[in-house]
């Protein structure tokens, strides 16, 4: 995948630069489905993937966080000038404490990311003598619920990006992380994009191409992939949305190859709904 922009929910977007690697069955009895995210994860081999602070902020609040007697509410992610990572929020306690962390980001030695705290203040106090006062540390106060890809290790958070995603999940290790701007960047593996080798359409800026295996789409089944789907936009990245996905089918065209793959030509899923607006109603005339 080159310049994609993934839709995992309606609010959490993946800004993916490149991604190299593959789809892999979730079940032996069926190959992955368009239609089911739950059928197939994404392996990443090598990649560079962006989220902006407010797809993370949606992340959380949303989905990671998005349970009964979650330890941590409203919470809200920024950034700052010294490329720290803010994040404002409440703690759920028999008295709702309000907290602010601001935390530098390091990939971990196992492939996720530590969120390093170097200021933390609760009810606007600082939290190291508060803490101190109280005789606790930080993950006495936050339990959180296994599976969320969440954890608190001393006064850090790690987060794993392989658990915190809604489906289709991703698998990878993260190998370097940065902050640019609004924007958190991870690096999966070695980060190199993917080769002329890999596309055998260079001329396209932005796609998402699928070689080999078997895969699914709606009513069908295409096996030994050769499958590109390809922005007919080049001018901004593709928009690309799972749940959407026959719409912008719908709304684009296909060409057979030579060698019996498929090319499809997709609008961006953010720009159905005004293709749509502009449509003639049924019936009129144009």
């Amino acid at each position: 995948m080159k310049n994609v922009h993934m839709h995992m929910t309606d609010r959490v977007v993946l800004l993916i630069h490149s991604l190299r690697g593959a789809l892999l069955r979730t079940a032996k009895s069926r190959p992955p489905v368009f239609d089911d995210k739950e059928s197939f994860v994404i392996r990443i081999d090598a990649g560079e993937i962006a989220m902006s602070t407010a797809s993370l902020t949606a992340l959380m609040n949303d989905y990671v966080f998005n349970y009964r007697k979650a330890p941590i509410k409203e919470l809200e992610i920024t950034t700052n000038e010294k490329g720290q990572l803010e994040q404002e929020g409440v703690l759920d306690k028999a008295v709702d404490v309000p907290f602010k962390v601001k935390a530098e980001l390091m990939p971990t030695p196992d492939g996720r990311i530590r969120v390093h705290a170097r200021s933390i203040k609760a009810a606007g106090l600082p939290v190291k003598g508060l803490m101190g006062l109280l005789g606790i540390e930080m993950d006495d106060m936050v339990k959180i619920q296994a599976g969320r890809g969440i954890v608190v290790e001393d006064n850090d958070f790690i987060l794993d990006p392989q658990q915190m995603l809604p489906p289709p999940r991703i698998r990878g290790n993260v190998t370097s992380v940065r902050i640019e701007g609004d924007q958190v960047i991870q690096v999966f593996g070695t980060g190199t994009a993917p080769g002329r080798r890999l596309l055998p359409y260079a001329q396209y800026r932005n796609y998402m191409y699928f070689r080999g295996g078997n895969l699914r789409f709606g009513k069908l089944t295409m096996a030994d992939a050769d499958l590109a789907l390809i922005d007919q936009d080049a001018k901004d990245p593709f928009d690309f949305n799972l749940d959407r996905y026959n719409d912008q089918l719908v709304a684009g065209y296909s060409k057979n190859t030579p060698s019996h793959g498929l090319k499809t030509f997709m609008p961006d899923a953010n720009d159905l709904a005004a293709r749509t607006a502009k449509a003639p109603a049924a019936g009129a005339r144009p």
